[in-house]
């Protein structure tokens, strides 16, 4: 896990998320309501960012984050177990590029770590469905 991952605001422009993509060399993003808080709210990937806004023709210095991120995507404790954990990533024929990720919350749903490569820990079982 990444403790205390980089994180967008929902208000960031999809142009801001990607300049964090290539100054940060991360390919995916939680999506926090602020700062401050860093409540989660979803994620956006570099694969999001062009299918769910440039593809779709929609203006990136003007698309914000909470319109092109993901909310079905994997939340869990900082003390959940994951050995045996399945990880349920809903398969949909128009959107192969799906990754699938792990956001860490506290009590409070507030961000506090990421796990950008789960397929690669033991005992985690990826279903795709």
């Amino acid at each position: 896990m990444v403790p205390h991952p980089f994180v967008a605001v929902a208000n960031a422009s999809a142009s801001e998320v990607a300049i964090m993509f290539r100054t940060r060399n991360i390919s995916v993003v939680p999506v926090v309501d602020d700062h401050r808080a860093r409540r989660f709210l979803g994620v956006v990937s570099d694969r999001d960012l062009v299918t769910r806004c440039l593809a779709m023709g929609q203006d990136p210095t003007s698309t914000r984050a909470d319109e092109i991120m993901r909310t079905d995507t994997s939340v869990v404790g900082p003390d959940t177990e994951l050995d045996g954990f399945a990880l349920y990533m809903n398969q949909d024929p128009a959107e192969s590029h799906l990754r699938p990720t792990i956001t860490v919350v506290d009590s409070e749903h507030c961000v506090i770590g990421f796990i950008s490569h789960p397929e690669q820990i033991a005992g985690i079982r990826i279903v795709w469905r």
